[in-house]
């Protein structure tokens, strides 16, 4: 199923790719998610090219009945964003994999940070969820999307947070 979403963040682009790769960004996206546990490594440098590798431990109690007997009561997020090396104006592209483990759906997404004035950027996510569940997979991804959307659209928060603390 397709999903589109634009995340507005507070921070210049440049600021932002820094932010992906910062372990207290982890910390914050955690606190905003309301997960269990999280953890990311970091392959480069936010200067060029870079990947980042998060795992987040997340409750189950949001998400929608009809999902709830695949996943049990938490279920483990494992995300890969890989960011290309910077424009001149620090726009970049990317690719993002969400796997929730232990169960055949995911989401792969192609991103695009692009500044919008000198101070925000906004981060264009162009992906497919799938559920691959005989029978039930479409309905699956369709009660879900709503969930996903939601999951990262919490990243404008979490953006704001680490700009507030940044700032202080």
């Amino acid at each position: 199923m397709k999903l589109r979403e634009t995340l507005n963040l507070p921070l210049s682009a440049r600021t932002a790719a820094t932010m992906y790769a910062d372990e207290e960004y982890t910390a914050i996206r955690k606190e905003t998610l309301g997960a269990k546990s999280a953890a990311a490594t970091v392959e480069g440098d936010p200067i060029g090219a870079f990947t980042v590798r998060t795992e987040l431990a997340m409750p189950t109690d949001k998400v929608p009945d009809i999902v709830r007997p695949f996943v049990g009561s938490s279920v483990t997020i494992r995300e890969e964003q890989s960011w290309s090396a910077p424009e001149p104006d620090g726009s970049r592209t990317g690719t993002m994999t969400l796997e929730v483990v232990g169960t055949p759906a995911g989401m792969k997404a192609s991103l695009r940070l692009a500044p919008t004035d000198e101070l925000t950027s906004s981060v264009d996510i162009d992906g497919d969820l799938v559920a691959k569940i005989p029978l039930l997979g479409s309905k699956l991804e369709k009660a879900a999307l709503p969930y996903v959307s939601k999951v990262l659209r919490a990243e404008e928060k979490s953006a704001k947070k680490y700009q507030d603390r940044a700032s202080s």
